[in-house]
């Protein structure tokens, strides 16, 4: 083994200090095609669990399963047989509205798909065409749909406009106000029945697509197809984004660094990487979900991030060694000296990605756990694999083409701020407060729209559904009646909602609801029952009311049953006649304004009869509940991020004070990018919120290597060890952050708007953690050297 000697080595040369990391190296380089033998066994193992990868994009798993309101939700749905609702929009072109028979016929064929749609049970599709009117079949207590006949007449048409005015409730429901459109409701199974909603979605857009045409102009929204397109564009945008972002960051890297063989060496890694982990999570079951999409991203962008130290350091020793048979001893010699650094930011690193196993949120935990592992196996990779590659390759092979002093002449910036460190230093804090003041401004994503472009396909869909109908976001609000002594009979039926006083009470608080800023609408026991006992009363004036007696109230559900079917009267009241909903539909679903619109309803005191429960549930509720979850899951995480970087920095540096410093840029960073998204409105969501632990994950490497850099200058005896630290690794954080900065910068162009947010937030934290790491700390470090 040929023994190294150079200025910059002092006493601490090959031939008189060999440690772990020198032994470890020459453990390899006698033995490199074993040691990569052995981490491609190890990454073919995992990889094989590949085939067992699934889906599972819907929104309900980004919810905590054991929150009281998802709970609650579960139980409401199980109780009432509430699904969630894909809705077909159709538009008539025909200037009668929906009065042409072409038009009622398409509505009817619209329905009887929906009908045949695997999973869905014919209960569950509601339309013109399957809802039933107050009209029996001749000679029969049969009551018939409100298109059976077909109105194929004027006069058949009239009976129809009449049929279809008379309950009311239809209204901003199964047809718009101005009858310009009509609606069908497809109440789609759960996840855990189906599996894969978004195959359900997908074939009725299929099966619906013929039928779009100068007739009728058709969509289709709601929770279940947001789910379904918001999985299909993070898939869509993960193969057509990565690759891009991967052949940009490898271009961009072999330019820098100067070698092509250095690029392999990076794409190799992340690489291998990737199948390891998604391989894993395979094998454990993990499926790909919301939050997979920007995990590969990551992968790479680190996994590269490890290969530009080494393969940079590399290249400057040899630069320096002049010998050309010194590649084995430059070799044990860079790895000696950048194996803290590696060790230390892959710690804190993956402490950072762990820091998410504590949020409630599952498939935020598994990014976390598994962003995690892959940090560690690339840790594994550069400090297995890659000194077997690099031997194997020879020195020549990696030695830059090209002086090094063009790299350090991306510096001169730095170094000419930096001339002044004072300034520099308030310049840095005055940056920092000014865009960290944006903070108080932040505001965070509501429900699944907000993850669709403003003016995207489905989005404008929504928001044209939500102007014909009475809204498209539901809040369930649930009554619980707790009466005292023997609840009422009536008609063969005992139950707490058989009092009409009750029922009364009930319809003041569908008012009270209805009165409220941002309802669109509102059905629940009082409009629903007051309906039914307008058509048992043959339409009469006056009886669209709750009747004063109880007997007659229990015809009236009786009538209800025998009419609309009791499956759509358990939506409303259950068997029990103790629970009751009330679907307020929202125009929008701002969480704030939602909130106080939940506060003003559950404070409702206007139950004098009956002691009554107010709770909430549905698709709204539990979207607020989601909100508050990720709220604490930043929180969280962010502050066990802190911790374990801090923690990994007191390792390395043995002194608190410094390991507090060496963190300051990165912290200073995310405040700035928090700040930031609040004054530009930038919502704080899943996604976004990621960014947080990637710029702590990443942003700390720039401190981690700028201070083993100076403590290399110090025991060298330099006399300024800042600038000498600077000019030692400043190029090599510069290039990752630029390289970093490419891949991330694509998802800009993602379908996704909280995706493209996260991308633009990485490449600005990363920028703002490099500029408050190499004039910053250099700024503080001539201000105070003792720091």
């Amino acid at each position: 083994m040929s023994t190294l000697s150079s200025p910059d080595s002092g006493n601490q040369g090959l031939a008189e200090h060999k440690g772990l990391a020198e032994r470890w190296v020459a453990a390899i380089q006698s033995r490199p095609w074993t040691a990569l033998l052995l981490v491609a066994l190890l990454t073919l193992a995992a990889a094989s669990g590949g085939r067992h990868l699934t889906l599972r994009m819907d929104g309900r798993s980004m919810v905590p399963p054991d929150d009281p309101i998802v709970e609650f939700d579960a139980e409401v749905r199980d109780v009432f047989g509430v699904r969630d609702q894909l809705v077909v929009l159709v538009e008539s072109r025909r200037p009668d509205g929906i009065f042409d028979p072409a038009v009622l016929e398409r509505l009817i064929q619209i329905t009887d798909i929906a009908h045949g749609l695997d999973g869905v049970e014919d209960e569950h599709v509601v339309s013109l065409a399957t809802e039933r009117r107050d009209r029996v079949y001749p000679g029969t207590l049969r009551f018939r749909p409100f298109l059976d006949p077909l109105p194929d007449n004027e006069q058949l048409l009239e009976v129809l406009r009449a049929d279809i005015a008379a309950p009311r409730v239809l209204d901003g429901t199964l047809v718009s106000h101005d009858r310009g459109a009509a609606a069908i409701f497809l109440g789609v199974p759960d996840v855990a029945e189906i599996g894969d909603r978004g195959l359900l979605y997908r074939q009725l857009v299929e099966q619906l697509e013929p039928l779009d045409d100068d007739l009728v102009d058709l969509r289709v929204v709601g929770a279940p197809a947001a789910e379904a397109l918001l999985g299909h564009h993070i898939l869509e945008d993960m193969q057509r984004l990565l690759p891009l972002s991967m052949v940009s960051m490898a271009l961009l890297m072999a330019l820098l660094l100067g070698r092509l063989w250095g690029m392999v060496l990076g794409l190799i890694e992340v690489g291998a990487c990737l199948a390891f982990t998604f391989g894993l999570m395979g094998w454990f079951g993990v499926p790909i979900s919301l939050t997979s999409g920007v995990l590969p991203l990551v992968l790479i962008s680190l996994g590269l991030a490890d290969e530009i130290h080494l393969v940079t350091h590399y290249q400057k020793l040899l630069a320096r060694s002049g010998s050309a048979s010194a590649g084995p001893g430059v070799l044990q010699r860079t790895y000696r000296e950048i194996l803290p650094p590696i060790l230390t930011t892959s710690l804190t690193t993956s402490l950072g990605f762990a820091s998410f196993i504590a949020s409630p949120i599952e498939p935020i935990r598994q990014f976390g756990a598994f962003a995690a592992v892959g940090i560690l196996y690339c840790l594994v990779f550069s400090t297995c694999a890659s000194p077997a590659i690099l031997h194997l390759l020879g020195p020549d092979r990696l030695r830059a083409r090209r002086s090094l002093a063009g790299r350090e002449t991306m510096l001169k910036p730095v170094l000419w701020v930096t001339r002044r460190p004072g300034r520099a230093l308030a310049a840095s804090l005055a940056l920092a407060f000014g865009l960290g003041s944006g903070i108080t401004h932040l505001v965070v994503q509501d429900g699944w729209i907000d993850g669709f472009a403003p003016d995207s396909k489905f989005r404008r869909d929504s928001d044209r559904v939500a102007d014909q109908l009475l809204g498209t976001h539901i809040l369930l609000i649930h009554l619980a009646v707790e009466g005292s002594g023997v609840p009422p009979e009536g008609d063969g039926r005992e139950g707490w909602l058989l009092d009409p006083e009750l029922l009364r009470e009930v319809g003041r608080f569908e008012d009270h609801l209805r009165s409220l800023e941002g309802v669109g609408g509102v059905l629940g026991p009082a409009s629903q029952l007051s309906a039914v006992s307008h058509l048992w009363h043959a339409r009469k004036d006056g009886t669209w009311s709750i009747p004063d007696d109880v007997v007659k109230v229990g015809r009236v559900y009786r009538f209800f049953d025998l009419v609309r079917g009791k499956h759509r009267r358990r939506e409303v009241v259950n068997d029990d006649l103790d629970r009751a909903l009330v679907s307020v539909f929202l125009r929008n679903a701002n969480y704030r304004e939602t909130q106080a619109l939940i506060e003003e309803m559950t404070d409702w005191s206007g139950f004098e009869s009956h002691a009554v429960e107010l709770s909430i549930a549905g698709d709204v509720a539990v979207s607020q509940a989601m909100i508050p979850a990720i709220v604490r899951s930043q929180v969280i995480s962010l502050s066990l991020a802190l911790a374990g970087s801090l923690f990994a920095l007191v390792l390395l540096l043995r002194a608190p004070g410094r390991a507090i410093l060496a963190i300051t840029p990165v912290i200073l960073a995310v405040v700035c990018v928090f700040g930031a998204m609040g004054w530009l409105g930038i919502p704080l969501g899943v996604a976004t919120s990621m960014f947080c632990a990637i710029t702590l994950g990443v942003g700390v490497d720039y401190a981690v290597h700028l201070v083993a850099a100076r403590r290399r200058a110090i025991d060298r005896g330099e006399a300024d060890p800042s600038a000498a630290a600077v000019t030692d690794v400043g190029p090599a954080i510069l290039i990752d952050f630029l390289v970093i900065a490419i891949g991330f910068g694509w998802m800009s162009l993602s379908q996704v708007p909280s995706n493209g947010y996260l991308g633009i937030l990485v490449v600005v934290a990363l920028g703002l953690s490099c500029v408050f790491t190499l004039i910053g700390l250099r700024s503080a470090w001539a201000w105070r050297s003792d720091l």
